[in-house]
């Protein structure tokens, strides 16, 4: 079974997309269709434009997309399939395993975007990277009481790879702790909001009641679970599901080993840079992974699956 996987937030950068759509027509229709709706060229963002909340999450789920569509461009899906994707990446999967069109995909991402901006705002936070601490050390350290209702782990990234995040205060504090308790590094997020943990719960709840308005179908393969790192069941309330994915943390570890013991056997990362890749090869040493991100990248990929699967 092929695993497709799509990227989170962080990788963006300018130009992205311009070398994939002038090989893909796949891809080309994907971004002209995003120009159509949103009003304005992603391929043409500035950096200063890709580093705002709005910005970055619309390209990074339309490059996935082209990403996606450009891979399976003049080929038959005949390759079982699962699908997994790392926060916003998971919206990305929504549209690949089409459980929404890519209108009401874009709609949602550029309405949760702003919720999420909103929030951070009305309640600043902070997120820092926790690496080379034992896991269960650091959830000691974070479960104290005096981080109570203001710090959480939210990101489980791989092991001995933990995101912390919460109120700005609390966090820089929990954060020194961690690094007094072993951590061999500490590296705080370039974010101004807590994502990923219950302070996010204002902007959740008007999601869930934005996302009512769309139309959500079952998923074409099996769906894997940032919130529990578990394959989703069908008959998902997905207003709902997607509500509590903003308040809940990211279980990528225990995705991608579930994927692994799915029956997954290789992994594509479809959207920018090669985080997940890395991830994906920390978590099971020696797997196949393949990054799709541009045209070089796609005919790798191409090389590989069709050849040997």
């Amino acid at each position: 079974m092929l695993a497709c996987v799509f990227s989170g937030q962080g990788s963006q950068k300018a130009g992205m997309g311009q070398d994939l759509c002038q090989n893909s027509p796949a891809a080309r229709k994907i971004y002209a269709e995003a120009a159509k709706q949103l009003g304005f060229d992603l391929l043409q963002l500035a950096e200063e434009q890709l580093a705002t909340t709005r910005y970055a999450q619309l390209s990074i789920v339309t490059l996935s997309l082209a990403a996606w569509e450009a891979f399976w461009e003049n080929r038959a899906q005949e390759v079982p399939l699962a699908f997994a994707g790392f926060s916003l990446g998971e919206y990305s999967a929504l549209g690949a395993s089409g459980v929404l069109s890519f209108a009401d995909l874009l709609t949602l991402v550029d309405e949760r975007a702003r919720l999420m901006q909103q929030t951070a705002e009305a309640n600043p936070g902070a997120m820092y990277a926790v690496l080379g601490l034992d896991d269960a050390r650091l959830l000691e350290v974070v479960a104290q009481k005096s981080y109570a209702g203001q710090v959480f782990a939210v990101n489980f990234n791989s092991p001995g790879q933990i995101v912390i995040a919460g109120k700005e205060n609390a966090a820089a504090a929990c954060a020194e702790e961690l690094k007094s308790a072993g951590a061999r590094r500490l590296v705080k997020l370039n974010v101004n909001g807590a994502f990923h943990t219950p302070l996010m719960q204002p902007a959740a709840d008007h999601l869930a009641d934005f996302a009512r308005r769309l139309t959500f179908h079952e998923p074409s393969a099996p769906f894997f679970t940032n919130s529990t790192g578990a394959k989703l069941e069908p008959g998902q309330d997905w207003p709902s599901y997607l509500a509590a994915h903003m308040c809940n943390p990211v279980r990528w570890t225990a995705e991608v080993l579930a994927l692994q013991q799915g029956g997954c056997g290789t992994f594509l990362e479809f959207g920018p840079g090669k985080v997940l890749t890395g991830l994906i090869r920390k978590i099971i040493p020696g797997s196949l992974v393949f990054p799709i991100e541009d045209s070089s990248t796609l005919q790798d990929a191409h090389h590989h699956i069709f050849n040997h699967l």
